[in-house]
């Protein structure tokens, strides 16, 4: 079942135009975000399609930069250590789990 929430997750349904609405910012936004490494949204037919993931990345990038004035490069370092601390939390799980 949590493989099954995973694959919901990063599965990617959403075109750039209903990305685009749904976080109320301009597809060029979201193209910048690509180029500079932050999001990485797949492609089908040559279009970029968004995943629930990258939705809620992207409401993350806003935060840390409006609420807490980080600019881009220090986004992309936080979110590195946040995907970092992750993995390590799977991995602490899946070893508990093991004992």
């Amino acid at each position: 079942m949590e493989e099954q929430i995973a694959d919901e997750y990063t599965e990617p349904c959403f075109s750039m135009y209903v990305a685009s609405i749904e976080l109320k910012i301009h597809p060029q936004t979201l193209r910048m975000y690509e180029r500079k490494g932050l999001i990485k949204p797949a492609r089908k037919c040559g279009q970029r399609h968004y995943s629930r993931k990258d939705i809620d990345d992207v409401i993350e990038i806003r935060r840390l930069t409006r609420e807490f004035g980080v600019n881009l490069a220090g986004v992309r370092f936080i979110m590195s250590l946040n995907e970092r601390i992750k993995k390590l939390e799977k991995k602490i799980r899946e070893h508990e789990k093991g004992l």
